[in-house]
């Protein structure tokens, strides 16, 4: 009975299929003209994934000369795509929320021919550019040229004419571009460009916003959030099928006559962006808006003030919303709530002593605390009933109640608060029914004014229906054999069946449909309704679970059947002589097991003497072995940073000895002059200053760390390439970095030791190629609960052979002079002992610009 009542309470409020139901018309905007920027919102309307939520989405073409931020605040458009400078929208008080941000660095660049030599963004200074005014807006854009010295008024702005044979043909300098799409027309030109993209200058700012309005979110959060994760997931189906994705754009929205290596281009290109610094599609983080936000305030483009929380929608952002002036009014000049209940409809609702009870009359005292109202309660036979008090205005709220076509032409409803499944119940003997489409021409009886009869009616054709008045009424007549079974809601059966009718009848099967628990309010009473479904949509699950299981407690009593007592004395007798008679032979046992037990305890303690010893002296090998191997490490560690001082010294000290020369031959020669001196000098104190930070780097490197520090993991990895940049630099080595923002309390110096030696590793391993770039990317993101360090080059990886034993000490592919063997296993040590991480090390083959490489990575996971 336990197990049965805990499954009951887990599976009560689970989500279930959706009812059948008319389907939600809503619209979204498009930011611009058909392509795969929009290939997401096309994929979850044609595979369904909207349909599947109850929506019927319009995608509403782009159009010049609509104001789009203004549309959606005033609800005459659903939903629509915004580029980063929705965030001045919300400061112009238009009442817009941002769900997701599709890319998380924009794809706006500035784009300029190889011919025209402009390299740099210094170069901009006196040159055209062709933009629009939403482009210059931008601040990604005005941040790029800015963080340059660039003055705007130095800069000749001209009308974007969308054509790309305008930077070709000279009639611009500079033209502002999608990533995505420009640079595939000038290459299949054969045009060579140069791209200035404000990611690469630290100016990461988030574009393609899916907005909503605040009132939608306030009158349908069901609406919006279903929206929501149907677009995620046709962006994931359209990111991980690009081909089938631009076949669906060719097929159906192609207005633009765009090729498919075109969109295809485009596709990878927006992914790159989609997934930049992150694993999570649509990641919003608020720290980023804030940094959005004060740089437009301190260029001076906005200086109303914003709260993040306003403009961007999290799951649990309905927390914090507030009643309004016009809300806050109707409750001042509200007295009271009055409601209509069920009665006998436990665990629902039930009377007694004119009292409510059940789990109405805890959500009650929630909306009393919400709204300071004293509510109360009105006794009614039915549901139907409880209609016609709330025409004959003797209640204004049914606190549980179903919306049906009918209903919804008398009352408003609130949003859906709970999931009440139905089950079918038989007399004991029926086995259990998996599907109800099984019971061929059965008769169930099913309350008259509950939604599921219309349901069953209409979904299971060769059922009889016998309607009857209450939920007593069905249960009889199955227990008399009038129909084969009854249907009903979990909760309310269950409790009944508890009470009165557990020898009887019981749960047969599970109905797949599920009635959706809503307040209805009297249709006049509109800000009632807005009131009633904040408070709704303000209850968390934990709330709700918790007042389900209060009331599913239930005291059973029932008159106990004497007779039972001689037949469970009967056999407790039979038991305690069985009992008794097997201690008896149990004692005889323990004696004679006794005595070989002592002789085995002897020997034992022998033995264990014995095995102490070989312990204790493998024990003291094994660290002796280890303070070996620890030594062996970290003196291999101080040649080399003895290697990396003098190549770091070798620049400083030539440029001293130089200076010093120089100044000393022209005081001899009498033709010193100040300038000169005064430079010399100057480069002579940078350059010692430069020796005394070396100094420091590496003694910053060798000082033991006895506890572990909070770190940024950026500057670590940084520090660790300034000890080693000489000797990269010797092999012409290109490191790329791609590194988040993340601090980590661990070992410093240590990690330094562990990056230190698989870059060595990976510089050593280019000594055989004599072609090509020779690349090494380091990459640090954040996922869950651990950071993850990726280091991989394209020297072409090792052999799986090798690849077994590399963390073994003592192994190592390079000459007796070159490497001990150790700088790994040490590596490996440190990670898993000290740090209570892991390092791994794999064969990848990857692509970067165009270009599929080769070559070993190494992972480092460390916990957070």
């Amino acid at each position: 009975m336990n197990y049965l009542k805990s499954l009951f309470i887990i599976t009560i409020f689970l989500p279930f299929t959706l009812l059948a139901k008319d389907l939600k018309p809503v619209t979204i905007q498009l930011s611009w003209f058909n392509q795969f920027q929009f290939a997401g919102y096309y994929i979850a309307k044609e595979k369904g994934f909207y349909e599947d939520l109850g929506l019927d989405v319009t995608i509403k073409p782009f159009e010049f000369g609509i104001n789009i931020p203004k549309e959606v605040s005033l609800g005459n458009l659903d939903f629509a795509v915004g580029r980063e400078t929705l965030l001045l929208e919300r400061t112009s008080k238009q009442k817009i929320v941002a769900l997701y941000a599709l890319f998380q660095a924009t794809p706006l660049v500035l784009l300029t021919t190889k011919e025209s030599k402009i390299e740099v963004v210094e170069d901009f200074k006196g040159k055209t550019i062709m933009t629009t005014i939403d482009d210059a807006s931008e601040v990604s854009l005005k941040s790029m040229i800015s963080s340059n010295s660039i003055k705007f008024d130095d800069l000749n702005f001209i009308k974007h004419t969308h054509d790309i044979n305008d930077l070709i043909n000279k009639k611009t300098d500079v033209i502002s571009a999608y990533l995505s799409k420009s640079p595939f027309d000038l290459k299949q030109k054969g045009i060579e460009y140069n791209v200035f993209d404000p990611k690469m200058y630290g100016f990461d700012m988030y574009s393609d916003f899916l907005f909503t309005s605040e009132k939608l979110i306030n009158d349908d959060i069901e609406t919006v959030d279903n929206f929501k994760k149907a677009s995620i997931k046709g962006w994931n189906y359209a990111f991980s099928n690009m081909d089938e994705a631009a076949d669906l754009i060719i097929e159906k929205y192609n207005v633009s006559n765009l090729s498919k290596e075109a969109l295809l281009y485009e596709a990878r290109e927006l992914k790159k962006l989609a997934y930049f610094k992150t694993s999570h599609l649509g990641e919003v983080k608020k720290e980023k808006i804030q940094r959005i936000y004060d740089l437009y305030n301190v260029m001076g483009l906005t200086t109303e003030a914003i709260d993040i929380d306003d403009f961007v929608y999290y799951d649990k952002k309905i927390e914090n919303l507030k009643f309004t002036e016009k809300e806050k009014k109707y409750l001042a000049d509200k007295k009271e709530i009055r409601i209509c209940a069920v009665k006998n409809f436990m665990p629902y609702s039930n009377f007694k002593d004119n009292k409510i009870e059940g789990l109405i009359s805890d959500y009650m005292k929630l909306i009393e605390e919400k709204i300071g109202l004293p509510v109360f309660s009105v006794a009614t036979n039915s549901f139907e009933e409880s209609i016609e008090f709330i025409k004959d205005k003797k209640c204004e709220v049914i606190p549980a109640l179903s919306k049906t076509k009918y209903r919804e032409e008398l009352l408003n409803f609130t949003q859906t608060y709970a999931y009440v499944p139905h089950v079918l119940i038989t007399k004991n003997f029926v086995p259990f029914i998996s599907n109800i489409r099984d019971i061929e021409q059965k008769k169930i009886a099913i309350i008259k004014d509950y939604s599921i009869l219309e349901i069953v009616k209409n979904k299971y054709k060769n059922i009889q229906i016998i309607p009857v008045k209450d939920l007593d009424e069905g249960l009889r007549k199955v227990q008399n054999g009038e129909v084969f079974g009854f249907i009903g809601t979990n909760a309310t059966t269950w409790y009944k069946l508890q009470t009165e009718f557990i020898d009887n009848l019981k749960i047969s099967g599970k109905i797949d449909d599920v009635t959706r628990i809503r307040m209805a309010i009297q249709k006049e009473d509109v800000q009632l309704q807005k009131i009633l479904n904040k408070i709704v949509i303000n209850l968390d699950e934990e709330t709700k679970n918790s007042i389900l299981n209060k009331w599913l407690t239930i005291e059973y009593k029932k008159e106990f059947d004497f007779t039972v007592i001689w037949q469970v004395i009967a056999v407790l007798s039979i038991l305690i002589l069985a009992i008794l008679y097997k201690q008896r032979l149990l004692k005889q046992m323990n004696k004679s097991l006794s005595l070989k037990v002592e002789e085995k305890t002897k020997e034992l303690i022998l033995i264990n003497n014995e095995l102490e010893q070989r312990i204790k002296k493998a024990v003291d090998e094994n660290l002796k072995k280890d303070r070996i191997l620890s030594q062996q490490s970290k003196m291999a560690a101080i040649g080399e940073m003895m290697e990396n001082i003098a190549h770091q010294w070798r620049q400083p000290l030539s440029l001293i000895t130089t200076g010093s020369s120089g100044l000393k031959i022209k005081k001899e020669l009498d033709i010193l002059e100040d300038k000169f001196m005064i430079e010399t000098l100057d480069s002579i104190i940078l350059s010692a200053t430069s020796l005394s930070s070396t100094i420091d780097e590496f003694r910053d490197f060798f000082k033991p760390t006895k506890e572990k520090t909070e770190f940024s993991l950026f500057e670590c990895c940084n520090k660790t390439l300034d000890l080693l940049n000489s000797k990269l630099k010797n092999k012409k080595i290109k490191v790329l970095k791609d590194i988040e923002s993340i601090d980590i309390k661990a070992f410093e110096s240590e990690l330094i030791q562990v990056i230190m030696s698989i870059l060595n590793n990976s510089r050593d391993a280019f000594c055989d190629e004599k072609d090509g770039k020779r690349l090494i990317f380091i990459d640090v993101l954040k996922e869950g609960n651990e950071v993850l360090i990726k280091i991989k080059d394209n020297a072409g990886g090792v052999g799986k052979d090798i690849l077994e034993k590399i963390y073994e000490p003592y192994f190592t592919t390079k000459h007796k002079s070159q490497g001990t063997g150790i700088g790994l296993y040490m590596s490996k040590e440190i990670i898993d002992k000290h740090m209570n991480g892991k390092i791994e090390s794999d064969n990848k083959k990857y692509i970067y610009d165009d270009i599929e490489y080769k070559g070993l990575e190494t992972v480092i996971t460390l916990p957070l």
